[in-house]
């Protein structure tokens, strides 16, 4: 299991070098520095959403509210902000208020039983009217100039919210996959069930993910701020489906409990390099939905087909072991065996 992700996320990072190198053929200008560092950049926001969409999709649920998290968290930072609060403050009530808000969802897919496509649809249409009814349809602007210049900051030539990303992720990958914690996700999403006898709340694990989710897209909300220096309550608007297509490119499953969240990083740093090779090639930007689409569809194929072979080598295993326990005589035979883990 672990060189298929490995081997997913190899195909992800080729995809992006490919893609680099294509139109950078095509267009030198786009491979110039400066656009790459536009293009990371422009990852940013996604990349954060991302993640936070594949630690709900590891315990098998979804999450398609993160697009008006992020607006009503930020909405709410930015009315703060311009009414003269302290930036501690404004930023602590984002990250509360996401982190509020996802846990909402956790607590009705779990207590409420209500299927987490349906919970997270309804609290997109109700964060987002929140949204505008707050807002009066209204953009938030005059925000202090010491917080949008934050989204200005460089080193290395690179923009400091890039670095500060790729850290985030750093440490979030390794609880993932070397804590106790990081694999209790993991066995939520591969076997509830299991879990649960072990000794694991598997409901305190998805209320965890989607509470984590909300607060992703509130540091996303904060990005978002610091990047634009306004903010209305369309902001954020589809951008949970391409969160979630970015996790699946990057190796997520949807039936949950396989994938990583850097593999969602790296999904969503395909996307933004796909989007903006469109407009160095030509192509109306009304054509950047579909062509995401398209590679979504080809993702959820390739992601069939791993499913596929990750059941096939579990059969196959437990066909082996069963047959080192009998006594030969006793033993499976081998051309039963073969055409029952082909089958």
């Amino acid at each position: 299991m672990r060189t298929l992700l490995k081997q997913r996320e190899a195909i992800t990072v080729a995809g992006v070098l490919a893609l680099v190198a294509v139109v950078g053929i095509v267009h030198p200008s786009f491979i110039a520095p400066g656009n790459l560092a536009r293009v990371l950049n422009a990852t940013v926001i996604l990349g954060l959403l991302a993640v936070g969409s594949a630690l709900v999709i590891l315990t098998r649920n979804i999450d398609v509210s993160v697009g008006s998290t992020l607006a009503l968290s930020g909405i709410t930072g930015a009315m703060l902000m311009r009414d003269g609060a302290p930036l501690w403050v404004a930023i602590l009530a984002v990250l509360v208020l996401g982190a509020g808000l996802g846990a909402i969802n956790g607590i009705g897919v779990t207590y409420g039983h209500v299927p987490s496509i349906v919970m997270t649809l309804g609290t997109l249409a109700a964060y987002r009217g929140i949204s505008f009814l707050i807002t009066g349809g209204y953009s938030i602007e005059s925000l202090p100039s010491a917080y949008r210049r934050i989204g200005r900051v460089e080193w290395l030539g690179v923009p400091m919210l890039v670095w500060v990303t790729v850290a985030v992720v750093v440490i979030v990958a390794l609880v993932m996959a070397r804590t106790r914690f990081g694999r209790c996700f993991y066995a939520t999403g591969d076997n509830a069930d299991g879990a649960y006898l072990v000794g694991m709340s598997t409901n305190r694990i998805v209320i965890l993910a989607y509470t984590l989710s909300g607060l992703f897209a509130a540091l996303a909300a904060l990005v978002f701020l610091a990047q634009v220096g306004s903010i209305g309550n369309q902001a954020g608007q589809g951008i949970e489906m391409r969160a979630i297509a970015a996790a699946v490119i990057g190796g997520v499953s949807l039936t949950g409990g396989v994938g990583t969240v850097a593999g969602a990083v790296l999904g969503a740093l395909f996307i933004s390099t796909a989007t903006s090779s469109l407009s160095f090639l030509g192509v109306p930007g009304s054509w950047s939905d579909t062509v995401i689409g398209a590679i979504l569809i080809a993702a959820l194929i390739a992601d069939s087909r791993v499913r596929s072979l990750v059941s096939r080598r579990r059969l196959a295993s437990r066909y082996a072991a069963l047959q080192e326990t009998r006594p030969a005589e006793q033993s499976i035979p081998t051309r039963e065996l073969k055409s029952e883990v082909h089958s």
